[in-house]
């Protein structure tokens, strides 16, 4: 940077705290010591994956609703006659 610009940063860092099963926290633990991660650094970029997850899910409910409402389920679209039951149900 030269003449005259500024670089400004803003971090807010937030504590969260929250319950967490001993067992499923020690299986999270054993498995960052595994990988030699920083706890830290494995809770961030979990909570990462929960956004894109959640994200994605929004996404993924959005289109089906759009779908639908463009296209309804007809009121005979999944009437099953009994022997088609039985020949699917019968191998399980």
């Amino acid at each position: 940077m030269g003449g005259g610009e500024k670089f400004v940063a803003h971090f807010v860092i937030m504590t969260v705290q929250i319950d967490v099963d001993e067992k499923l926290l020690n299986e999270v633990h054993k498995a960052i010591a595994e990988l030699n991660e920083s706890k830290a650094d494995a809770y961030r970029e979990a909570f990462e994956d929960l956004v894109r997850k959640k994200r994605r899910e929004a996404e993924v409910s959005h289109r089906y609703a759009e779908a639908y409402g463009k296209n309804p389920v007809q009121p005979d679209e999944f009437d099953v006659e009994e022997d088609q039951l039985e020949e699917v149900w019968k191998d399980l």
